[in-house]
């Protein structure tokens, strides 16, 4: 087999996190930015601002939440066994297995809205969380009840290594962990990657199409950074895919 999973060190997070806004800005896809905003134009920060916090949730993980980083890497002696000239992998993916609900679906919302600048981005990336986050609870709740699930926290191959089969090594990884715990697995996949889930027996649950409403009575100057935000992000599609356990 021409490449190998291998579990992510802590300290190579910053390189994974690098390499993940690598894959996703190539092409760019626009849910990216609202998940992962580049304040100021800084990238390099941006990145560090991120890689620290990822480095320190795992550090002090939450006792409900299972996030395992794994990474694909070139078998030695393979064709692109040096991967790319940025970096010593191929992919990665943060696979998440939840075994009790550790906040609610408002909390969660506000803490991936403080990524945002305080003021008409963030209230805009916060109306659109809000979203998100209540169209997979509903559709969890109606076919998983409130068992224990898994998810994806992040999934990605590099450009230069796309349609090679890693992507599907990631994903057997994390799908065979849940088929042994006896979970389903829930995702939000931009529509081209649908049928990639698909392939590999998840079923579409409902397609949104992010169209957030501009509150009334802010100032000029929160409606005019409300109006920025909707520029460089929207439009936005999800699609909400769950693959049911498979037991053995």
């Amino acid at each position: 087999m021409p490449f190998t999973l291998k579990d992510v060190a802590v300290e190579e997070l910053p390189e994974i996190i690098a390499a993940e806004r690598y894959a996703f800005e190539t092409p760019l896809q626009p849910i990216f930015r609202l998940y992962c905003p580049v304040l100021d134009d800084d990238r390099a920060k941006a990145i560090a601002d991120s890689a620290a916090k990822e480095q320190d949730r795992v550090k002090n993980p939450d006792p409900n939440i299972e996030r395992t980083w794994i990474k694909a890497v070139a078998s030695e002696g393979s064709e692109g066994s040096e991967a790319s000239a940025q970096f010593a992998f191929v992919g990665a993916a943060e696979w998440i297995f939840v075994t009790e609900e550790s906040s609610s679906v408002e909390a969660a919302v506000e803490s991936l809205a403080k990524r945002h600048p305080e003021g008409g981005a963030r209230l805009f990336a916060s109306q659109c969380f809000q979203v998100l986050r209540e169209t997979e609870d509903r559709n969890r709740t109606l076919t998983s009840g409130t068992r224990p699930y898994a998810s994806l926290g992040s999934f990605f191959t590099l450009p230069e290594y796309r349609q090679r089969g890693i992507g599907h090594l990631l994903m057997q990884w994390g799908l065979q962990k849940a088929d042994e715990k006896g979970i389903d697995t829930w995702i939000e996949a931009a529509p081209p990657a649908v049928p990639f889930y698909q392939r590999h027996g998840f079923i579409q649950k409902e397609v949104t199409q992010l169209q957030p409403q501009r509150p009334d009575g802010l100032s000029e100057k929160v409606a005019a950074e409300w109006d920025a935000a909707v520029e460089s992000i929207l439009p936005i599609t999800a699609v909400t895919m769950c693959r049911l356990a498979r037991t053995h």
